[in-house]
């Protein structure tokens, strides 16, 4: 009953690109392995009486890669030796497992004015899945679209922005020419290992819970996932264990990216079963801030910085929170962050590239409590993607952290585990994990 519409279509009308719609009424499990089913034969259907067709189409797009496009660069490398080498494993791990054909250079080479060592990876651009590779690298440069002249922008459905090298902190060269130096075989899939910054290793280190609500975010499966594969201790907290007492037994508790009215109130009684209705309520959110002033530690991403923020009457707003879409817009963008010198960016660069979308805020602080850990990049922050507006946010706080009683809390004002994908800011999230 809450279909509406979307981008590009209305689920509830019947339109040229959506001519089926759902007419209402009772829609269970049944109806959705039945939909799913019919979906897929007719895929199949639709390949087997059409083999001859997609074959020939898809040889002709994998030939057409191979001659290469003018746009193109000859070559893409990644140089060796670069300092965050397990984004660089990580994104050939991408590249290969997409059957990106990528080699290593067995001597250092030059192309026109760049030298590179040897052991550099290299991509040629003469490949079936070349495209594939640069898109994955390249930096994208999104159009300014609108509605109409001087209008709102047109949403694009999904983000502006996936360059594997802001997202995984590490350099990639496009370049023109010929290499004289050998190159091996294409490597086979590496294999990759996720490892904890060491003040997470060992036994005295912090005890850390994350919240879950029954109205789930996926940006809390995300930051379960990526804890998961660092094997990382952690312990989920529902509502009633927060109302429980249980907080006494953590000195860590995070808060993925959730609006306090949802952490606060969750489902209405008789949207869920009643188990699942109700959020942390006044018992949990004095349980949060009894926790913090008796020397915990509370970390929050986006939205949930609101509940902090409430919690304890942080004098802290979002700049671009009434800003209209004709002079604000950032649908899903790669933005240049500056670090300050603090104990969040131990073992980083000043400089680091940090994923601003949707639900993202830019701070205006007046709390004498707050320090400012991370700013937007002054200037123009955009790095790759689509900003419309980005004076609105240049050089303003993007993470925050302030002393409350005996604890602390951290607030992150952009998404630093989008996706499970952004390993440029993991860092930032680690590092702010203390006791």
């Amino acid at each position: 009953e809450r279909l509406g519409p979307g981008r590009g279509f209305d689920a509830g009308k019947r339109s040229w690109n959506f001519p089926d719609p759902w007419p209402g009424g009772a829609w269970g499990l049944p109806d959705i392995v039945e939909y799913q089913e019919a979906g897929a034969l007719a895929l199949l259907t639709n390949a087997a009486k059409n083999r001859r067709f997609w074959l020939e189409n898809f040889y002709g797009i994998n030939r057409r890669a191979v001659e290469g496009w003018d746009e193109w660069p000859d070559w893409w490398i990644i140089p060796a030796g670069q300092q965050n080498t397990p984004g660089v494993d990580y994104a050939v791990r991408v590249l290969t497992m997409a059957d990106v054909e990528v080699h290593r250079a067995e001597a250092d080479f030059t192309v026109g004015a760049l030298t590179f060592p040897a052991g550099s990876y290299v991509i040629p651009m003469r490949q079936p899945y070349a495209s594939f590779a640069n898109t994955m690298l390249e930096v994208q440069y999104y159009p300014d679209l609108r509605e109409y002249p001087g209008g709102p922008p047109q949403r694009p459905y999904d983000v502006t922005a996936h360059t594997l090298g802001y997202l995984l902190d590490f350099d990639a060269v496009a370049v023109d020419g010929t290499i004289s130096a050998g190159l091996s075989d294409p490597v086979d899939v590496p294999d990759f290992d996720f490892a904890l910054p060491p003040h997470l290793q060992g036994e005295d280190v912090p005890r850390v819970a994350l919240y879950k609500s029954w109205d789930e975010p996926m940006t809390e499966g995300w930051q379960r996932w990526v804890f998961d594969q660092h094997a990382m201790p952690y312990d989920t907290l529902h509502d009633e264990d927060v109302q429980g007492g249980a907080l006494d037994r953590y000195d860590v508790l995070i808060f993925q990216a959730q609006s306090a009215s949802s952490i606060l109130d969750g489902f209405d009684e008789g949207e869920v079963p009643p188990q699942y209705a109700g959020g942390l309520g006044p018992v949990g959110a004095a349980a949060v801030a009894a926790f913090v002033e008796g020397g915990g530690r509370v970390i929050a991403v986006e939205q949930a910085t609101d509940f902090v923020r409430d919690l304890f009457d942080l004098d802290i707003t979002d700049v671009t929170e009434r800003l209209p879409d004709t002079d604000f817009y950032i649908p899903g963008s790669i933005l240049r962050l500056e670090l300050e010198e603090s104990l969040i960016a131990e073992g980083m660069q000043d400089e680091v590239a940090a994923w601003y979308w949707r639900s993202s805020m830019a701070y205006e602080v007046a709390d004498q409590r707050i320090r400012v850990l991370a700013r937007y990049g002054a200037g123009d922050p955009l790095l790759s993607g689509w900003v419309l507006g980005g004076e609105h946010v240049a050089g303003q706080p993007a993470i925050l952290e302030a002393t409350v009683g005996e604890g602390s809390v951290v607030l992150f004002g952009f998404q630093p585990n989008y996706r499970a994908q952004t390993m440029a800011t993991w860092p930032l999230l680690f590092n702010a994990i203390r006791k």
